[in-house]
């Protein structure tokens, strides 16, 4: 996904969590904080989940979760499945669309945990 898409993304999500009455530069910073937070975490976070349930990039771990997994297709995993996918992550790690959703959720989530503290018109934020 080319990096325009990914910002486009970014900003269908984020608008989902726009306030009424506008912005205020503290939730701002807020969102934005958390997206931050969300693009750096994500591959570590998806990379030691993955690699916890036996995807990594040494392959699938013998006697794993993730082989478990594998074994329920059949022997035959196509491309795309959720096997598939988690084991194309698991060894080559998470992409630039990958880093672009964490960032949007963990910055909405943020948002929506703790913004929304003051009021845009007036001078003074809390």
């Amino acid at each position: 996904m080319k990096t325009s898409h990914c910002v486009i993304l970014y900003l269908v999500i984020l608008t989902g969590v726009t306030p009424i009455n506008g912005w205020c530069w503290t939730d701002v910073a807020l969102a934005a904080g958390g997206a931050v937070a969300g693009v750096v975490a994500t591959p570590v976070v998806v990379s030691a989940g993955l690699g916890a349930i036996g995807f990594s990039a040494a392959g699938t771990a013998a006697g794993s979760t993730g082989a478990a997994l594998m074994s329920t297709y059949g022997g035959s995993i196509a491309a795309g499945s959720a096997v598939s996918v988690m084991q194309s992550v698991g060894a080559a790690g998470v992409g630039l669309a990958g880093k672009a959703l964490g960032g949007a959720v963990v910055g909405a989530a943020t948002y929506a945990a703790g913004g929304r503290n003051c009021d845009p018109k007036e001078i003074e934020c809390n």
